[in-house]
């Protein structure tokens, strides 16, 4: 059968949803085509194509249909994304449509904590963290869901909020059995392995990109800048592997296209200047951002006509992340790669895999401190007690029965986070009070970073680790901007701008392991 063939059986498969997800293209993306028939038998699947290629759209429009046609309850599509950022993407750009063939979309996360249970919606937009927090306090409420759809799972897998998302997904199995699951990725070098650690009885969709890829190497930004002025190349996109290099490049990108023309994007920023970074590069016709991974994944930023790469990315997972954000309305890949010659055939390996599609293999291995994050979160949502064979059942991805049973129970006992009694778990006072503030669903580490707040507008602009900076210096670079020190107040720093010189601040770690690492026993924590 032909493409065109299939794509007509699908369209008139798709009643409700064709012209709110469709109509505008005219047409199905070939990773569309594979996906959908899929869906709509409601047989669970893992789906890998290329950026921008229509991997969402592929797994909601379905959903909706059968949403719509079957009458589904409140609440029975979940769609779990690794940011809050995208979060907020995926909610501004279904949201509207989809509220034409009356379906409800809604959003929770730490910036939105907030619904409204009693009306609640058709599709709730949400992170593993704030999924937790559900199932502890209003379990009853997603006994509903149908299909939980986890969108830039690549991002998920292989750490501790990956490990979260298993047992969560096992927890809400108990609570509703038998819904399907879609992971959604641009680059898993293995989809079955990973489809093994989420999705039960999964299909693979693999779809390869088409778009061709057009790449120079340059010794430095000015030779990109040159280069990008002969093209009239007016969208850019500038990539960095961190916090600080990122502000680095800014000011130089700054110096060379213009400091209006020039934004910045990275974690540590206010969600605020992230939305106004992202909202240039979406509405002006001549923009440039300089960003970590935080643009790697799939917010939409309107059109890019080209990719500078500032420094090697880590992977090639990263490196085919970040340049599939070039050439979408096109479909050829404009990239820069900024290095010192020697490393100019690092890039030209990384091309060759990328246009093979030959993706890094990431060696999985379990963060054991997850466990002690979920006994937590299972033990505050069940205050009469858990059985240790639950525990065991739910967390047997994570560690032993031997691991548990004799080592990290007893360890958090003698600690008087639990009580253990007549073969099961308790959770103690402290655990409970910890647990009413909130603080048991998160693996991500806390740190110790400074609000840093423009005096003047009193807007927050974000976020870094600032002690030594503070006695050494009163300026410093934060959104490609230069800030005097005003005051420092508790956690926040007081700033104004300056005409003057800063350095780039210093920025929160990011950790490798889960934030109840230290409460593992001894015997884990150096394995």
């Amino acid at each position: 059968m032909t493409d065109r063939y299939l794509s007509d059986r699908i369209r008139n498969r798709l009643r409700v949803t064709w012209n709110v997800f469709f109509r505008k293209w005219g047409k199905l993306t070939d990773v569309q085509i594979n996906t959908i028939p899929f869906v709509i038998k409601k047989k669970n699947a893992i789906i890998i194509s290329s950026t921008a290629s229509g991997k969402t759209e592929a797994v909601l429009a379905p959903l909706c249909e059968l949403l719509r046609e079957e009458r589904w309850d409140p609440i029975s599509i979940l769609y779990i994304t690794p940011t809050r950022a995208l979060v907020n993407d995926i909610y501004e750009r279904i949201c509207e449509a989809l509220l034409s063939i009356a379906i409800k979309t809604e959003k929770k996360t730490g910036d939105s904590p907030y619904l409204n249970w009693k009306k609640p919606p058709d599709i709730l937009i949400t992170t593993p963290e704030s999924l937790d927090s559900m199932i502890c306090r209003h379990p009853h409420e997603l006994n509903s869901v149908r299909a939980v759809v986890i969108d830039e799972l690549h991002i998920l897998d292989g750490n501790y909020r990956g490990d979260q998302l298993r047992v969560l997904l096992k927890r809400l199995e108990k609570i509703v059995p038998n819904f399907q699951i879609y992971g959604l990725s641009a680059t898993i070098s293995d989809p079955h392995a990973v489809a093994a650690r989420y999705i039960p009885d999964c299909n693979v969709v693999q779809v390869g990109g088409s778009r061709q890829i057009i790449p120079s190497c340059a010794a430095s930004l000015v030779n990109v800048f040159e280069m990008i002025r002969k093209e009239n190349l007016k969208k850019i996109l500038i990539f960095c592997n961190s916090r600080r290099k990122t502000e680095e490049v800014a000011l130089q990108a700054k110096q060379l296209w213009g400091r209006n023309i020039v934004v910045v994007h990275h974690g540590s920023l206010h969600r605020n200047e992230r939305e106004e970074s992202e909202k240039v590069m979406k509405t002006q016709s001549r923009a440039v951002c300089v960003a970590t991974m935080t643009l790697e994944i799939g917010i939409d930023i309107g059109s890019i006509d080209a990719v500078v790469l500032a420094e090697i990315p880590h992977t090639v997972s990263s490196f085919i992340q970040r340049i599939g954000r070039a050439g979408r309305r096109s479909g050829v890949i404009r990239i820069f790669c900024v290095s010192d010659p020697e490393e100019w055939d690092l890039y030209n390996i990384m091309i060759t895999a990328a246009r093979d599609n030959l993706l890094d293999h990431k060696e999985y291995k379990p963060d054991i401190s997850v466990g002690i994050q979920q006994i937590f979160s299972l033990l505050f949502a069940h205050p009469t007690g858990i059985k240790i064979a639950e525990l065991r059942s739910l967390l047997t991805d994570l560690c032993s029965s031997t691991d548990l049973e004799e080592y990290i129970l007893p360890h958090l006992s003698q600690l008087e986070w639990i009580e253990l009694y007549d073969n099961k778990a308790f959770a103690t006072e402290k655990l409970m009070n910890l647990g009413q503030k909130g603080k048991i669903h998160s693996n991500i580490p806390d740190t110790r970073a400074f609000s840093v707040k423009n005096s003047i507008t009193h807007k927050l602009i974000g976020e870094v680790e600032l002690p030594e900076t503070v006695k050494k210096q009163t300026a410093f670079v934060l959104s490609g901007k230069v800030w005097e020190i005003v005051k420092v107040e508790k956690r926040t720093i007081y700033v104004k701008p300056s005409p003057g010189k800063g350095v780039p601040a210093s920025f929160k770690r990011i950790y490798d392991y889960g934030a109840f690492y230290y409460l593992l026993p001894e015997i884990f924590q150096n394995n």
